[in-house]
Formats: C-alpha cells, sequence, structure tokens
C-alpha cells in the first residue's frame, strides 16, 4: 500500500545562494545526520559545521520553518530529496546536501521502500563543478533499515550505478545502517568494487548502533588531509569531518 504521506515533488531548494561558482580543490567535507533538527542546540552546532565546509551532506532532514531559517543563514545553498511529508505537520523529510558552489546535475532514487512504513529511501547523486575544470561526483545515502539483507543489498545498488561510469573524483557517504556485519561487508564490498577508499577516524567517536558506527565517507580520486568527528551531541548522530584533496 502506497504511503498517504509522500510528497508531490520529491526535490526541493533552500538556504543561500551558492557563494563560488566551484569547489575548491581542497574542500572541506561534513556528513551528519540531523535527527529531525529536534535538539535545542541543533540550530548552534549547525551553523557552527555550515561555516567549517565547502561540502555538507545531510540524513534525517526535516525541512520545518525553523530549519529552512537556520538554512538561509548557514552561507550553503541547500538542494533536498523528500522521502515523506511528517504525519502531523506535513514536513518535508528527507535528505540534503549543502554546497558553496551550485550543483551542475542532481539525480536521486527513491526506489529502495522501508517495509514497515512504505516510505522511500533516498539516494542522491550530485555532480559540483570543480575550481580545476573538472567535476567532483557526491553521493549521499541514507541506507534502508528495518529490512532484510536483500532489500539493503538492493539499495547499495542503486546507489552504486552511477558511481561505476562517473570520470572523476568521487565522495560516498552518509548513515549506511550497518548494525549487523553482514550489513557491514556488503558495504566494504560494495566500496571495493568501486575503488574506493573509507576514511578512516582517529579517535574513532562515531556513532555506534549494537557496537558498530553507521556513518561512514568513502572517497575516489581525493587525498584525505584530515579526518575527525565532531564530539557534538545535538543529534543522536556525531558529525563527520574531512579535509579533501583532488588528486
Amino acid at each position: 500500500m502506497k504511503s498517504l504521506f509522500l510528497p508531490d515533488s520529491p526535490l526541493l531548494s533552500c538556504g543561500s545562494a551558492p557563494a563560488c561558482k566551484t569547489l575548491p580543490d581542497t574542500l572541506r567535507l561534513t556528513v551528519w545526520n540531523w535527527h529531525k533538527c529536534k535538539h535545542p542546540l541543533w540550530q548552534k552546532d549547525f551553523l557552527a559545521l555550515c561555516a567549517q565546509s565547502d561540502l555538507f551532506l545531510a540524513q534525517e532532514v526535516q525541512l520545518s520553518p525553523v530549519c529552512r531559517q537556520t538554512a538561509a543563514q548557514s552561507g550553503l545553498h541547500w538542494d533536498a530529496a523528500i522521502s515523506f511529508l511528517s504525519p502531523r505537520k506535513k514536513l518535508p523529510t528527507g535528505i540534503a546536501a549543502g554546497c558553496r558552489a551550485p550543483a551542475k546535475q542532481i539525480l536521486f532514487d527513491a526506489s529502495a521502500i522501508e517495509p514497515l512504513l512504505r516510505i522511500p529511501k533516498m539516494t542522491m547523486w550530485l555532480v559540483y563543478p570543480l575550481a580545476n575544470g573538472g567535476q567532483l561526483l557526491a553521493v549521499n545515502l541514507h541506507a534502508v533499515n528495518f529490512s532484510g539483507l536483500s532489500v539493503f543489498k538492493y539499495h547499495l545498488h542503486q546507489a552504486a550505478q552511477r558511481v561505476h561510469a562517473f570520470d572523476g573524483p568521487v565522495i560516498v557517504a552518509g548513515d549506511f545502517n550497518v548494525w549487523s556485519e553482514k550489513r557491514r561487508l556488503e558495504m566494504l564490498g560494495m566500496a571495493q568494487a568501486l575503488g574506493l577508499q573509507e576514511v578512516l577516524f582517529r579517535p574513532d567517536l562515531r556513532t555506534r548502533y549494537l557496537h558498530r558506527p553507521v556513518d561512514y565517507i568513502f572517497t575516489r580520486g581525493l587525498r584525505v588531509c584530515s579526518s575527525r568527528v565532531q564530539n557534538l551531541h545535538s543529534s543522536d548522530h556525531r558529525p563527520l569531518q574531512a579535509l579533501l584533496q583532488i588528486m
């Protein structure tokens, strides 16, 4: 049965106008699950993270009026892919990418469905222009959670499709919901097949479920200059940050 809370249009934009025409050759990446912006300190932490970011990939984004107002102060332009409207207030909820440069192409896939809630779990592919004349592909993923392994594998396969054919640097990041060893191995197998390298964190303060980190960054064609996990508590996930240089 189809959900009653699907949006008319999955793609939305908000926030600031793009401040730059291209991303720099050394860029600051943040990846964070916002937990629907529920925490009273979310706005403060969000704006501080935006000030440290050229590209920001977010999951569990809920575009309430307060969230939209805060996004307008972020210095980033936001493109969102909406999975559903919240049942009571009909607030758009999904994933989003904020960037200082405009995306040249935005694609999304909503074919992976959470079995219990019957709502799509979104994947976004965004192509950004680089200062060196090339392009970067950013893949923002909030993996299907309450499902068996076959649905999870399908979602990873869908996310991987456009990475295979892309000739340029790639970032694949988000909340992978790898709360089991079988899921983790499927994710790592996908990364290996795509030639992606996992960004490591020391100390590794990433949020864990069943003792396993669930948030990841993978790259291809990028050198990791530094990485860290911000020890913030305004969401149920801690933000990941990396300084990446085009190779």
